[in-house]
């Protein structure tokens, strides 16, 4: 063959290459600023401040959906699946002694008590004591519960 035709078909096979690296690179980039974007729009939906006082903390789903306890006159609660917790849960997945509700001042916070599938705020697994205000969604096992005016 004549190298003047391979040279040719090298160069071509080599713009080929690129153009796919740059389609690629350009793919990405349109996915990180479309997911920006979406984070953006969920964080904005998810946040409403609300300073309203929690009264009572309520199972928004699972097993026991819709049953509540207030909670306006303690100042802590034990969550779990065991009948010695102040707040029982009907879920076999979450633990005996799952977490732990306690006020600080005007503030509330959730803790762990080292429960086998973990406790999550808003979808984030903790592994401390994390501060939770009316509105936001405590998932222990299958069970989410809410703290309502």
């Amino acid at each position: 063959m004549d190298p003047t035709v391979i040279l040719s078909a090298r160069f071509g096979l080599l713009a080929l290459l690129w153009l796919f690296i740059l389609l690629v690179m350009w793919v990405q980039r349109k996915d990180l600023v479309n997911a920006a974007g979406v984070v953006r729009r969920q964080a904005a939906a998810q946040a409403p401040v609300k300073r309203d006082k929690a009264r009572q903390m309520t199972v928004v789903e699972g097993p026991l959906q819709g049953s509540h306890m207030e909670i306006a006159s303690v100042e802590d609660v034990t969550i779990g699946r065991g009948p010695d917790n102040d707040f029982q849960l009907g879920d076999d997945f979450a633990s005996s002694r799952h977490a732990r509700l306690f006020r600080r001042g005007s503030e509330w916070f959730i803790e762990d008590l080292d429960s086998r599938n973990g406790t999550f705020v808003q979808g984030m697994r903790i592994d401390q004591p994390e501060r939770v205000q009316v509105g936001t969604d405590i998932k222990m096992g299958r069970t989410i519960v809410r703290l309502m005016p």
